[in-house]
């Protein structure tokens, strides 16, 4: 599993990438709460590290615009992102896959890749159900699909939705050959179960924040590290997540 951390500006990056990220997601955090960030701030990230360092640009929860959606989709490609996410919420399944079309359209010639997004917490919007993830991004020829939250109030990914079914969801897409993502307010106690899941992605902000705070706070070198390292010891086999899990059904 490789570690994003999603950070506002190149001083978040450069700490970001000090602790280990495998890829820095650039956000706005002041337009929405996954809205998404200014050209110049995109282009100083990229500009500031090597390609192995994988830097994501994230479109939020886009507008039932394709045309408006494409634009920005070139953009990011143009500025050199590795990925660029398009989120859905407030849409049907015909819109969100029409935009996802001409998007993937939009990125011909550029190497960034389309990854199709949508949220666990949907339902609380009147949104897209988050379990169409993987039709939509199949269907439109995306490279990697995403599931996130909106709500930030002390829930996250799995008050919304079992690990069982986030084990489904994550092996289609594979089963797709499109990489899988699991993000949305993860902390280290969710480790063992995000290995059991075994998402190609693990998304966090807050976790690594200096006051765990995504907004208050601001990423921290140390935070990053000391989450990278638990991942590690779950994925080399150091915590057995699986002999955890029995236990814990033992109990």
């Amino acid at each position: 599993m490789m570690l994003m951390v999603s950070v506002q500006d190149l001083r978040e990056a450069e700490q970001a990438v000090r602790g280990g990220a495998d890829i820095v997601d650039v956000k706005n955090l002041k337009e929405t709460i996954v809205g998404s960030n200014f050209p110049p701030v995109i282009k100083e990230v990229r500009n500031a590290f090597p390609k192995n360092i994988h830097v994501s640009v994230t479109l939020g929860a886009v507008p039932n615009q394709a045309g408006t959606v494409a634009l920005a989709v070139y953009g990011a490609g143009a500025l050199g992102a590795t990925s660029v996410k398009v989120g859905f919420v407030n849409t049907d399944f015909e819109t969100a896959l029409r935009i996802l079309k001409e998007s993937r359209k939009a990125l011909e010639g550029f190497d960034t890749k389309l990854i199709a997004a949508t949220f666990a917490d949907s339902h609380l919007y009147d949104g897209l159900p988050a379990e169409h993830v993987v039709t939509l991004g199949a269907e439109s020829k995306s490279d990697g699909i995403l599931i996130d939250t909106l709500t930030k109030d002390g829930r996250n990914l799995f008050d919304f939705v079992p690990e069982k079914k986030l084990l489904e969801l994550v092996s289609s897409a594979k089963e797709n050959r499109m990489s899988a993502a699991l993000s949305g307010s993860l902390r280290i106690e969710n480790l063992n179960t995000l290995a059991r899941i075994n998402p190609d992605i693990v998304g966090v902000r807050g976790a690594v924040c200096t006051n765990g705070d995504r907004e208050s706070g601001h990423v921290a070198a140390e935070a990053v590290a000391r989450l990278k390292s638990e991942l590690q010891k779950r994925m080399n086999g150091e915590i057995d997540v699986y002999a955890l899990a029995k236990g814990a059904a033992a109990v």
